[in-house]
């Protein structure tokens, strides 16, 4: 198994980390770029044995950190700069996505892994399922996706938007760290922009790839309606609920074992079972 690390650049010219994990000796390899979720990052608990798990199945898997999700390329692991998460929004994340895809592309990421470049698979997590919806929607190249426990309503927020707007700024915790990370109204004022583009249902009614949508029953951050009202909305869709299944599908940061949550390999099979039409 090898894994690559490669750094290109995404919003406001910032450092991305990106990772390459395939099987050694694979030819034109189809390629999964996988999107973490709000507060994640590329090598967050049990998702790099994951992506090499994909490679043993005969994919390559692309992860990488968002410019802007707050970690840097000295510490991928810890959000080390709460300023940048502050300035991240969907805009960012749907560019940073679309920099890694041109880049895998045009060869300019990995140019000497043999990867099948003429199109991609997408796999996100949580918001980051969110951003694949989106993408999927608007990138030709995109020729699969599937989402683990994603969000169905990108405007969602717990947050008192009058107090938030007031002061411009509002803090979410890092329940692992106890760190209290700040985030800048200006991601309500993004999506409210751009409220056609991120609105999940009408991006579903246009995706004519195959899609799978997952979710854990028993995810007490996303509701696994959501992944219902996805399906329902995407043509080419299917389903696959994991009865008990929490929203990291088994998973925790760090994780120690070296092997993989039974909830994370049920979706991983069914991914698989999706992308392997393509």
């Amino acid at each position: 198994m090898n894994t690559v690390p490669a750094i290109i650049h995404g919003a406001e010219q910032r450092p991305m980390p990106v990772d390459l994990r395939m099987a050694a000796g694979a030819n034109h390899t189809p390629v999964i770029v996988f999107v973490h979720g709000f507060k994640g990052f590329k090598d967050w608990g049990h998702w790099p044995l994951m992506g090499e798990a994909f490679a043993r199945r005969g994919f390559a898997f692309v992860s990488f950190n968002f410019a802007l999700g707050g970690t840097t390329p000295q510490s991928p692991t810890d959000h080390a700069d709460p300023e940048a998460f502050a300035r991240n929004n969907f805009t960012h994340e749907q560019d940073d996505l679309g920099k890694v895809i041109d880049a895998l592309t045009d060869g300019t990421l990995f140019p000497d892994a043999s990867l099948d470049r003429s199109g991609f698979f997408l796999l996100g997590h949580s918001r980051g399922g969110a951003a694949v919806i989106v993408k999927a929607a608007e990138d030709a190249r995109v020729k699969g996706l599937a989402t683990l426990c994603a969000l169905g309503d990108m405007g969602r927020t717990a947050q008192d938007r009058t107090e938030w707007q007031r002061t411009g700024v509002t803090h979410v915790a890092n329940s692992r760290t106890g760190q209290q990370l700040p985030m800048y109204f200006q991601i309500v004022e993004d999506y409210e922009r751009n409220r056609h583009r991120f609105d999940l249902l009408q991006c579903c009614q246009r995706i004519t790839v195959p899609a799978l949508f997952i979710h854990g029953t028993a995810d007490a951050t996303v509701p696994a309606s959501d992944a219902r009202r996805l399906h329902a909305a995407c043509p080419a869709s299917e389903l696959l609920l994991i009865e008990g299944g929490d929203h990291v599908l088994g998973g925790r940061h760090p994780w120690t074992s070296d092997t993989l949550p039974d909830d994370t390999l049920r979706a991983l099979e069914g991914v698989v079972g999706v992308f392997a039409k393509r």
